[in-house]
């Protein structure tokens, strides 16, 4: 029988990383990854193996997001519509293997900085997208995997995939100078940011709208996609402080 110090212990990095990608919030995360454990916890009888924790409780962990979410009936997309245009989408999809010649450089100082630039474009694509997103490209599920989750067709996976990829490259390829040298964005800049409190509240509620490539006319990049997937797949895990395991414990110690 699993001790709820046991379950914590064991998973808690790991759902809070799991959480952490599809919240793209450290906060959220940390809420996200607590109501995970705690309904894991009330509903133990129901695991059928030891062995199957880990995915039992990332279930939990993406069911708890997906209720969140459709609350506050942020980015939704009704897909029924233009199910064959998305599906068609899906066959433009390609992969990109970054070699290693390709490495981004990126300073330490910044880094903090720009994964979470990072996370708060994913937060910027609908419902559906920032799932494929978040699960494949910043968690390294198999797209056939997050089709089952969506519980939806692989090609309009791939379509949701490549419509999510080509907002967050478009909006990196005309903004980032880590992506473009070109680009007015600079990391340092941003950690020297001073303004004033109402400046900085309105470039974040400027920052929650939807991204849409297709307004921008953007075009599909290969060097771009190469530079990005090489950032994504090098993001640091996070993981959350002693405190937060605590609480867990408190709570359910109750």
């Amino acid at each position: 029988m699993l001790s709820m110090e046991s379950l914590i212990e064991k998973y808690g990095a790991f759902i809070y990383n799991y959480a952490y990608k599809l919240a793209c919030h450290p906060i959220d995360a940390e809420d996200l990854a607590q109501e995970t454990f705690i309904n894991a916890w009330r509903n133990l009888d129901s695991l059928q193996s030891e062995e199957a924790v880990r995915s039992w409780l990332a279930k939990i962990c993406y069911h708890q997001f997906l209720m969140k979410m459709r609350q506050k009936n942020k980015h939704k997309e009704e897909l029924t519509d233009e199910f064959t245009v998305l599906e068609q989408e899906g066959m433009l999809l390609q992969e990109i293997f970054p070699a290693p010649e390709e490495e981004v450089i990126v300073e330490e100082e910044i880094k903090e900085l720009q994964n979470g630039c990072f996370y708060a474009m994913v937060r910027r694509l609908t419902l559906q997208q920032r799932i494929v997103f978040s699960l494949t490209d910043m968690y390294g599920m198999k797209i056939e995997e997050v089709a089952g989750i969506l519980q939806t067709s692989i090609p309009a996976a791939k379509g949701l995939l490549y419509r999510a990829r080509m907002n967050i490259d478009s909006f990196f390829a005309g903004h980032c100078g880590i992506i473009n040298s070109k680009n007015p964005c600079r990391c340092k800049a941003w950690l020297k940011f001073s303004g004033d409190r109402n400046e900085l509240q309105k470039r974040t509620r400027h920052a929650m709208e939807l991204l849409n490539y297709k307004s921008k006319s953007y075009q599909y990049s290969s060097e771009i996609r190469r530079k990005i997937a090489y950032l994504y797949k090098n993001m640091p895990d996070k993981k959350p402080d002693e405190e937060w395991y605590r609480k867990i414990e408190n709570i359910l110690g109750e």
